[in-house]
């Protein structure tokens, strides 16, 4: 998303440049998307398609900055001297669940297995169940009431801001808000999430007992 760090460049520096489009070659043949595995059942009669079905770029695209479905900014190094920075570098938080009130029931359980890996270095891995699905840049914005979490991802459908609202005590659960007036990626409603920290990515199983049932 060529707008997201065109926001903080103001007030954050950064640490490399873009790198030149020709460093990396895309492959631009079709691409699987993750509707292949994790479409809800009603997908085709649904309201909307949600943000976890998105394009996957192809394997030798799928941690590169520029992709068939998107390109992200340059990597800002993250505050690790905050806390907040320091629990999200902790294994993997995975999305327990959305709250949504567009969404059907079946959509709501589709979205449950979403991950993400925050690396110390400002990069992350995305994606749901055992399959990794884009890649991306990091960055908290800490100069609003909540502490701004910006993704910029290869894929940008994927691109967010999410305030990190609550976290537990343990630090094992976090409650996150879709920002709906940042200007970034294509969503502009605001939807909160459960967040839950993982030391593997997250498995069906694990989630059994999810809406009485995956």
């Amino acid at each position: 998303m060529k707008n997201l760090f065109s926001l903080l460049a103001l007030s954050l520096l950064f640490v490399s440049c873009k790198k030149d489009s020709g460093t990396t070659v895309v492959n631009n043949a079709p691409l699987q998307s993750t509707a292949s595995f994790v479409a809800s059942t009603d997908q085709d009669t649904a309201k909307y398609v949600p943000i976890y079905i998105h394009d996957i770029p192809s394997p030798e695209n799928l941690n590169t900055f520029k992709t068939g479905a998107g390109e992200f900014g340059p990597v800002l190094v993250p505050d690790l001297s905050r806390s907040e920075s320091q629990i999200l570098i902790k294994s993997y938080w995975v999305f327990e669940f959305y709250v949504d009130d567009q969404a059907s029931l079946e959509q709501r359980k589709a979205g449950s297995g979403q991950w993400l890996q925050f690396n110390a270095d400002g990069t992350f891995r995305g994606g749901h169940w055992n399959q990794q699905t884009h890649a991306g840049v990091w960055h908290i914005n800490f100069g609003e009431t909540y502490p701004r979490l910006w993704l910029d991802s290869n894929v940008d459908k994927q691109d967010a801001v999410w305030e990190l609202q609550r976290v537990s005590g343990d630090q094992t659960e976090m409650g996150w808000r879709r920002v709906n007036d940042s200007g970034v990626g294509p969503y502009r409603r605001s939807i909160m999430c459960k967040m839950m920290n993982m030391t593997d990515m997250p498995t069906k199983q694990q989630f059994a007992g999810q809406f009485n049932g995956l």
